[in-house]
């Protein structure tokens, strides 16, 4: 084993490739085509599922009426984004992932203006990241959904506008 690892050897340059890539992964948004659904797909439900919540608990006007905004927005970009990977059979999840449902579950329990809070700053912060995956891929090698990214990507903008001024809002 020691050998294996001096520096130099192969499997250290393999090892710290591999480590470059998965740093590189973490912090580039994703852009080939089924990575793209992917995250697009999650991003979009956990906004519809945190919107619903918002709609159950909130008893704010300006969240209510951001909530609604969001579950109508977000479910038309997910049944275009699900049609456009049905006819291209990239696989589309169905349910929140692991990190997406720890999102959604951490504004459970909380009522009143700290529950408002809380879903402002979490709409912030998911309409920075959505933006950020939706810009990286608006120059798509797959036309429908770069043209896909296009269209959503002013939509999120314009969430992203919202929320910072809902999360600003409810501060006063």
């Amino acid at each position: 084993m020691y050998l294996l690892m001096q520096p130099g050897s192969l499997a250290a340059i393999t090892l710290a490739a591999m480590l470059s890539a998965a740093a590189v992964a973490a912090t580039v948004p994703p852009t080939d085509a089924m990575a793209f659904v992917s995250s697009a797909a999650q991003a979009g439900m956990t906004e519809i599922a945190a919107a619903r919540q918002a709609l159950d608990v909130s008893k704010n006007e300006a969240v209510r009426t951001f909530a609604a905004r969001m579950i109508a927005d977000h479910e038309k970009a997910h049944a275009e984004l699900m049609q456009i990977a049905t006819s291209k059979q990239i696989p589309f999840p169905q349910a929140l992932d692991g990190p997406h449902a720890k999102t959604v579950d951490s504004l459970r329990g909380k009522s009143g203006k700290t529950f408002d809070a809380a879903y402002a700053k979490q709409m912030v912060r998911d309409h920075a990241e959505a933006v950020e995956l939706f810009q990286a891929n608006v120059v798509h090698p797959d036309s429908e959904l770069s043209a896909f990214a296009g269209r959503t990507l002013a939509v999120l903008q314009e969430h992203k506008r919202l929320a910072d001024n809902l999360a600003a809002n409810l501060k006063k």
